[in-house]
This record gives structure tokens, sequence and C-alpha cells, in this order.
């Protein structure tokens, strides 16, 4: 299986989260095994925010959400959607076969990521803005959560169905 995936930094081990963390995906080394090439990506970081950093979540319209911190109340929207075009114009250049995401991002999630009112209150589900982005720009590409895919039968079956 000779393929080329993009995959949230964090579940190929990079402690790039929020709080320094990561969220291995156990599934990756053995991806790569039989012939899978990551490339690597994180919004956050490489749009130029620290690690760690104050946590952030989606806030306003859920189909035009904005980025806020949580504390500070900074918005780095802006930031993230000029970053974005920048990695998708990039990727246009490149045979990437799939991207796999970090689900429940404000950046990164794909599906089923909380949309609050300022107030801090839920109000909806939405994606993380360069998922969207990248959907965006990448109708057909095969996209999905590490989430989804628990199991390696699971992997199988999704890039099977490309």
């Amino acid at each position: 299986m000779k393929r080329t995936l993009a995959i949230s930094a964090c579940l190929l081990g990079h402690r790039v989260r929020y709080d320094g963390g990561h969220k291995a995906w156990p599934l990756a080394e053995k991806m790569v095994e039989l012939g899978v090439t990551w490339i690597p990506f994180c919004p956050e970081t490489e749009c130029g925010l620290g690690v760690p950093r104050e946590p952030m979540r989606l806030e306003g319209i859920p189909e035009a959400p904005t980025v806020i911190t949580i504390h500070t109340r900074q918005d780095h929207t802006a930031t993230l959607r000029a970053w974005s075009g920048q990695r998708l114009t990039e990727w246009g250049r490149m045979a990437i076969d799939g991207v796999l995401w970090k689900g429940r991002s404000p950046s990164c999630g794909l599906i089923g990521v909380p949309v609050y009112h300022a107030s801090g209150q839920q109000q909806a589900m939405g994606q993380g803005i360069f998922a969207r982005a990248c959907q965006g720009c990448f109708p057909h590409l095969p996209m999905t959560e590490a989430d989804r895919l628990p199991e390696w039968q699971a992997v199988t079956a999704w890039i099977r169905s490309w």
C-alpha cells in the first residue's frame, strides 16, 4: 500500500498540543510498515502559536466560526485562515492521497467540534478551521479522523474505499 497521507502531527506523537502533549495514534507505525508516508502538520504551531499555549475553542456561527482563546479571548481566526491557504496551496502541488485528522480540535476536527456562544454555552457542532478549508479545497480527497479508525480493519477498509 503506497500512500502519502497528511496527518495531524500530534497523532504521530509530536508534542504540539496546547498542553505540550500529544495524542499518538497507535496504528500510525503499522501503516508506515506497510508503505504509508506521513506528511505531519499542526496548524496551531505552524502558524506561530507556541507550545504550551492557551486552549482555544470555536465560537459564533457554526458554518463560519472564529477561533478564540478561552481565558484571554484572543482571536486567532485570521492567522489560522492565512496559514491554511498557504498550506493548502502547497498540498495542491503534492500527491497527497488522504488526510487523517485529530478529532474535536478547533483547527483539525473534521466533524463534531463544539461551537460555543461567547457566553461559554455550547450551541452547535462544527468543523475545525483548517479541516473546513481543506475539505472545501479538496472535496474529493479521502479524509477521516483517527478516532474513527480504532482498529486495523477499519484502517484498511477506509483505504480500500478510495
